[in-house]
């Protein structure tokens, strides 16, 4: 009688089982986990249709809005329907952000005429990209009207904009200035794929490639770095008074330019500017003139010529050569 009991009570048990997973198999809905999102489809759009071609060609997905998709999904509570949009988000970061003290926002606007976007695409397709070193992977291009960062000035007493050529983001690679670009001739926009090859190089940098660069602008003799000192004709100054360009820079702190203009280079009296803004216009400078012609500009100062050959095999390294 027990025996019978207990095979009633299984039975009942498996029908339960088996009628709530079939409930459960109603129920299923797509989990959406393999949509790729960057994939891009051919639109009889004209800018479609252009995205679509540079897609084909490089495998590497260009966006003119943010938002590169949406999704329907049901409806809630109270019978509203649920739109997913995928968006581009700029500030994604994976792991802990990167700390920028100085930064308070970053902001952008979107290209909105169609021949702006059309020009874009086309600086893309014969100048950005294919000067892009081999193995540089992006997950996506997004081309911008305006990109710019709200950072606190140096002085510390409020805040400034300060305009981006490019930001590189984990989930793409915003491209700023797209309407100024669009009016560019040939040679402007070489210059510009210039300057956001710079940055990109820059980014890609590491502090222990970099000694030999700064010890370029180092007394060995005296041990004194020539890196955020004053020059000054005072006699026995450590910098005497000279173009900065004989110690191996290419600029100087600008608050000084109104000081000194119109003087002899032997009385004049500036800042020496920091590492990372040498560094810097070294970079720029390099993508900006070809090697004849920065080596004819500076012929006459050995520091300076010596720095852009240690920067030019840097270059070659990271694949920008």
């Amino acid at each position: 009688m027990m025996e019978n009991m207990r095979n009633y009570i299984l039975l009942i048990l498996v029908c339960f089982l088996t009628i709530r997973c079939n409930s459960d198999e109603n129920e299923l809905t797509p989990s959406r986990a393999d949509r790729d999102w960057f994939a891009i489809e051919d639109s009889d759009d004209p800018v479609g249709h252009e995205l679509y071609l540079l897609y084909e060609k490089y495998n590497l997905p260009v966006f003119v809005n943010d938002t590169i998709g949406q999704e329907d999904r049901g409806v809630d509570y109270y019978g509203n329907p649920i739109v997913y949009y995928y968006v581009l988000n700029m500030n994604y970061t994976v792991g802990a952000p990167v700390t920028d003290n100085y930064l308070r926002s970053r902001k952008y606007s979107l290209l909105q005429d169609v021949e702006d976007q059309l020009a874009g695409i086309a600086f893309l397709d014969n100048y950005l990209i294919p000067a892009l070193p081999e193995g540089m992977y992006f997950n996506s291009i997004l081309l911008l009207d305006s990109l710019y960062e709200m950072r606190m000035s140096s002085s510390g007493w409020g805040v400034e904009r300060k305009d981006l050529n490019v930001y590189k983001g984990v989930m793409t690679l915003a491209i700023g200035q797209g309407k100024a670009i669009a009016k560019m001739t040939p040679e402007e926009q070489n210059k510009q794929k210039g300057l956001i090859l710079a940055t990109l190089a820059l980014d890609q940098m590491e502090d222990d490639q970099l000694t030999d660069f700064y010890m370029v602008s180092y007394d060995s003799e005296k041990k004194f770095s020539y890196y955020q000192h004053v020059v000054n004709y005072a006699p026995g100054a450590a910098m005497p008074s000279a173009k900065c360009e004989v110690y191996g820079f290419l600029d100087y702190d600008s608050r000084y330019y109104a000081m000194n203009e119109g003087k002899d280079p032997s009385q004049w009296i500036y800042y020496t500017i920091s590492q990372a803004e040498d560094l810097e216009d070294f970079v720029m400078a390099f993508f900006r003139y070809s090697e004849s012609e920065f080596k004819e500009m500076y012929v006459d100062y050995p520091l300076v010529l010596k720095k852009y050959e240690i920067i030019k095999e840097l270059m070659t390294g990271l694949g920008f050569v």
